[in-house]
């Protein structure tokens, strides 16, 4: 559609800076629009109407009254929950995607074009398309400079007699001539890429008298920082990669702006290298995604699926390889016709990539393989997978049907095996070494969680646990959830009770298993200053995220790391304390050691032992045999046998244990269902963290009179668990619970708060 065969053009620029949002220099966009507009050759084909501190009933107005053929927004969004208009009061009102779809499906018959120049404003061009021939939104938060260097480009092309949608890339190129790395956040919506039956189907849903929606207290998004305010039954648990469509997702630019102009070229391949949890598999999602935008295929692949017997095995590893993405692309398994020959496995994959998977479509294969760094410890394995991925990546540049083949690679681990220079796909194609947030970054996260926090607090959060994406996240779910506060999570952050448990422990239980490396990292940590280290130590330690470099120096990655790692690394031994017996001169050694301890009692058991004893030790040995097969496979130690009880512990976690204990109940009644009720035992399960002690080949201590007493609060097939234990699982496992209050236990002096959990 070109501008220039129509009559003259009104554009409605409105605009709305609510007092409790950041406020943006909107006032320039809408000169510089104007002064663009009034020196273009085709000036008399344009009039410029304005609203200012537009409310839902204003906008309704001014669309009314002027009759715009182009209606332009300018100022905040929020994503799903919608963009930030004014009230009456000058404070935020949300308006949402179904009541603008609405809105601008009742004025169809002369607007045909939308800009939302604002934060996060896809969702609601994404509605509005489905009335309007063109809309144009912001996938992401959008900077004050970009969202205007935009808008002057769109209005420049459009005032010289070009079409929308030439206007729309030379504004993205507009922003790309500033030197901003935000040209790909503009998105561009056509009502011809809806189905009519879909926009009829959903414009039925929706009244104009929508508009007028329920106020959110706060959105904290200025365009420079921009994020939806998030609801916190919305806010997303700080597990795995983020999902796409959450605000929690934070670009580090520009790297993906990087990825997703080179992911479009023929024959790309991108390399991201990071710790565990740094956000890999995240950005491995968004480029597929964007890929996905594009018109390509994408397969994702996670090398942490594969058996680990295919490791070992080329041809079965290639061909796991080969019926993974073949599922991916939901095609047809034809392995068996490809895999017959004599011919090796790595020209059969290639065969069946070549004259299958690639052949099967004329859009481009975009594959992301996913913490691939699995096949290095096999290294004959892994030096023909990797040159074959070489291989293609190298025939890509000039044969057209490889052109087609785009890699996106990640991996935590440096890649030490010995590849040759001319067969790695490490050391060819985009690097990407994903950094860790910077403060503004930490920030915007900070703000997206709806936390009204000082730089202070923010430089006293980063302090502790650096820029690292998953322990910042995991702070602050905890915080906006009101499970802590800051000052209390900075308190018990690097101990067992904080909410990093889990983490600090499997850290050190991969060092503990590792002499050497639990030496270095000894002396990295009880260094005020940058230390160098053996290489390959320090490559090993910053592949597990605990360290950074500084020059060819390192240091702890973080506080945390610091803090946690010198308490528990700093004497290898445990505590062995002499104790001297009044009645014995010689002294005994008592070993304490802080763990999860489960106690496990059979219900009843003295009335079945009299009833038929014989068959009661029977069954009882029968369940505890199931009931210690289960606990060796969450790493539990039984320590003691008593009778018809067993008592348990868990040295590496209290998720694990609680795990456990779940899944020993379920078993149980699952095998119950099977057996005469003669023949059925009940258990009763209580889990308490604390220490024990080992004293002349016992088990002692308050920790362990506990957990037995929290056995006896348990119900016939349940778990009873203490309040210390829950503190530490609660965001760890999803739990039917019901918390029985403070309680008095037999022996213990104050009371203690119960939990009881249903499995």
């Amino acid at each position: 559609m070109s501008i220039s065969t129509r009559n003259k053009k009104t554009i409605l620029f409105l605009a709305a800076n609510p007092k409790n949002t950041t406020p943006v220099d909107l006032q320039k966009e809408a000169k510089e629009i104007a002064e663009g507009l009034q020196r273009s050759k085709k000036a008399d084909k344009f009039q410029l109407e304005q609203q200012w501190a537009v409310t839902p009933r204003e906008m309704q107005r001014a669309i009314l009254d002027y009759k715009p053929e182009i209606v332009h927004f300018s100022g905040h969004g929020a994503g799903e929950s919608g963009l930030a208009l004014e009230d009456d009061m000058g404070q935020i009102k949300l308006v949402n995607a179904k009541a603008l779809a609405a809105l601008f499906e009742a004025f169809n018959e002369y607007v045909e074009c939308v800009i939302l120049n604002a934060c996060y404003s896809e969702v609601q061009a994404s509605a509005i398309a489905r009335h309007i021939p063109y809309v144009i939104g912001m996938k992401q938060a959008v900077g004050d400079n970009a969202a205007r260097e935009f808008a002057v480009g769109f209005y420049d092309t459009l005032a010289a007699g070009e079409s929308i949608e030439r206007a729309y890339k030379l504004g993205c190129v507009s922003i790309s001539m500033a030197g901003i790395s935000e040209e790909l956040t503009p998105v561009l919506k056509k009502k011809s890429d809806f189905s009519e039956l879909d926009a009829a189907g959903r414009s039925r849903d929706a009244s104009v008298s929508d508009i007028v929606e329920k106020s959110s207290p706060v959105v904290e998004n200025a365009r420079s920082i921009a994020a939806p305010p998030l609801s916190l039954l919305n806010l997303d648990n700080p597990e795995g990669s983020v999902s796409l469509d959450s605000p929690l997702y934070i670009d580090r630019a520009p790297i993906e702006s990087d990825c997703y102009q080179t992911i479009v070229k023929p024959g790309a391949l991108i390399r991201i290298k990071a710790p565990r949890q740094m956000g890999k598999t995240s950005l491995v999602q968004r480029i597929l995604d964007h890929a996905k935008e594009k018109g390509y295929q994408t397969a994702y692949l996670n090398f942490q699926w594969a058996d680990g017997s295919f490791l070992t095995n080329l041809d079965e590893l290639l061909q796991w390889f080969c019926g993974e993405i073949t599922n991916e692309l939901n095609l047809e398994d034809r392995l068996g016709e490809y895999w017959k020959g004599v011919l090796g496995s790595k020209n059969k994959t290639t065969k069946y990539f070549q004259r299958y998977l690639l052949s099967d479509s004329d859009q481009p294969l975009v594959l992301g393989l996913d913490e691939v760094d699995r096949i290095f410890v096999h290294s004959e394995i892994a030096t023909d997978f990797f040159g074959l991925l070489r291989a293609w990546h190298e025939r890509g540049k000039n044969e057209e049907i490889w052109k087609k083949l785009r890699l996106v690679i990640s991996h935590s681990q440096e890649v030490y095996i010995p590849l040759n220079i001319n067969q790695s796909p490490f050391n060819v194609g985009l690097p990407i070494d994903l950094p860790e947030l910077n403060q503004r970054q930490v920030t915007d996260l900070v703000n997206r969680h709806r936390l009204n926090w000082s730089n202070q607090e923010i430089c006293d959060l980063m302090q502790m646990v650096g820029g690292h994406p998953y322990l910042v996240r995991v702070a602050l779910y905890q915080v906006a959830r009101g499970r802590i506060t800051l000052e209390r999570l900075l308190k018990v952050a690097p101990t067992e009770e904080g909410p990093y448990y889990d983490h600090l422990r499997r850290h050190l239980v991969n060092l503990e298993t590792d002499a050497e490396l639990a030496a270095t990292i000894r002396q990295v940590i009880n260094s005020e200053q940058p230390v160098e280290i053996n290489t390959g130590e320090a490559f090993k330690l910053r592949s597990m995220g605990l360290i950074k470099f500084q020059g060819n120096a390192v240091m702890p990655f973080c506080g945390l790391y610091r803090q946690y790692f010198r308490d528990r690394l700093a004497s290898p031994q445990p505590n062995i304390t002499p104790v001297q017996q009044p009645n014995n001169p010689s002294s005994l050694l008592v070993e304490s050691n802080l763990a999860a301890i489960m106690f496990s009692d059979v219900v009843n058991s003295t009335a079945l032992s009299v009833a038929n004893q014989k068959l009661t030790l029977e069954l009882v040995n029968r369940d505890f045999n199931i009931i210690r097969g289960i606990c060796a496979k969450y790493q539990g130690k039984v320590l003691k046998e008593m009778g018809d009880g067993l008592l348990i512990c868990f040295p590496e976690s209290a998720v694990k244990a609680v795990a456990c204990a779940l899944e020993i109940q379920r078993s149980l009644a699952q095998a119950a269902t099977t057996l005469p009720a003669s023949h059925v035992l009940q258990h009763r399960i209580g889990i308490h963290l604390g220490e024990i002690f080992s004293l002349n080949n016992d088990i002692r201590g308050a920790g362990v009179n506990l957990a037995a007493r929290l056995e006896g609060k348990a119900e016939p097939g349940g778990i009873c668990i203490s309040e210390t234990i829950y503190q530490v699982v609660k965001t760890h496992l999803s739990l039917n619970v019901i918390d029985l209050g403070m309680q008095q236990l037999k022996g213990i002096s104050e009371p203690v708060r119960l939990y009881k959990l249903i499995p």
